[in-house]
């Protein structure tokens, strides 16, 4: 999901490690391509330990393997990590065991996400510490699609046949488009009725034309210049990554309003390296490695002075690298029925 370059190693100020001996191997499960490596070497050097990367696509295909494998670090989203929680997955984290970082730290726009959360019933600051934070848009090639365009059409831009499209293969973001651009705020993306599903599928089978795909990583590729697709369906910091690489991309988010999402560590309850599990999201949420992953990322650090020192340094525009949470914006929410109902209708999509 995430494009990486690597950059030379910083080295950080040693923290004891009395738990961890040099056998000690620290298994994470986590998206592809979404950590900076180099820094995770600078880990294993640091503390004289192995950390093992196992990566998966989706959240939904992670939560098997972990009802069913032991993992030590786990980075999931949101919903995900609520429904690991009703399955009692996971354990409470202890923010007293962190010595470089501290609730006070997270960007005010974090906050008021994980707010809203809240709000709706769901403490993601018990279980979870959040690593990036984002939302979904439309990046577009500005020498093809203009930005007036795209601020009257919004998501309904993307069922124009007459444009090279791409949809990010999900069936959960490609159907909060679908509910947005057909109903905007009048309908939420979690709780649409059997009716207003099937229109969903509908607009969704009728906005795939001849130039319409659906790929994952193959964006990094085929947007670079010259960009393949007027139109793709991005993460906001696989789009902030690939403005930086082709000056002719621009990334609009449709004021009918977008999924807002936090991806976060959580230790699940059958860990067997938590005190190392503790040193790993220490040591990736101190000021200068979150630094230099985001940079190296591209995505929204949850940490406000790095979030500061990106923009000051004009690492990334801000427009494109800051998060703004709008009135129609929402969060998934975990729902078996409804994912269920929306995986079957996408196959069905996929093979219209």
């Amino acid at each position: 999901m995430k494009k990486i370059w690597m950059f030379a190693i910083l080295i950080i100020t040693p923290m004891l490690l009395s738990a961890c001996t040099p056998k000690d191997t620290l298994k994470i499960f986590m998206p592809g391509e979404y950590i900076t490596e180099d820094l995770v070497r600078d880990f294993e050097s640091e503390y004289g330990v192995r950390v093992q990367i196992i990566t998966f696509d989706s959240n939904e295909s992670a939560i098997p393997q972990i009802e069913a494998n032991s993992y030590d670090l786990v980075i999931p989203s949101d919903y995900a990590i609520e429904e690991l929680v009703s399955k009692d997955l996971l354990q409470e984290i202890d923010y007293t065991r962190f010595e470089q970082f501290s609730k006070n730290d997270f960007d005010s726009g974090l906050t008021t996400v994980l707010d809203e959360l809240k709000t709706d019933g769901f403490d993601l600051l018990k279980y979870g510490v959040p690593y990036f934070y984002g939302n979904v848009g439309i990046l577009y090639d500005t020498t093809k699609v203009s930005s007036s365009y795209l601020e009257t059409s919004g998501w309904n831009a993307l069922a124009n046949q007459s444009y090279d499209v791409m949809f990010y293969d999900s069936s959960r973001d490609s159907f909060m488009i679908a509910i947005k651009a057909l109903f905007g705020n009048t309908v939420s993306i979690n709780s649409p009725t059997d009716t207003e599903l099937a229109q969903a599928e509908a607009w969704l089978t009728s906005a795939k034309g001849s130039k319409t795909e659906y790929l994952t990583d193959e964006v990094f590729d085929s947007m670079l210049k010259p960009a393949e697709f007027a139109m793709a369906v991005v993460y906001s910091g696989d789009g902030v990554y690939l403005m930086s690489e082709n000056d002719d991309l621009d990334y609009h988010v449709p004021s009918q309003g977008t999924n807002v999402w936090v991806d976060a560590f959580v230790i699940p309850s059958n860990a067997k390296q938590v005190d190392l599990a503790y040193l790993f999201i220490d040591f990736f949420n101190s000021y200068e490695i979150s630094l230099e992953n985001a940079i190296n990322i591209g995505y929204t650090s949850p940490r406000a002075d790095v979030i500061e020192t990106i923009i000051e340094d004009g690492e990334y525009e801000e427009s494109s690298y800051v998060v703004i949470l709008t009135e129609n914006d929402e969060f998934f929410r975990y729902d078996t029925i409804l994912k269920r109902k929306i995986e079957e209708a996408w196959v069905r999509v996929r093979a219209s």
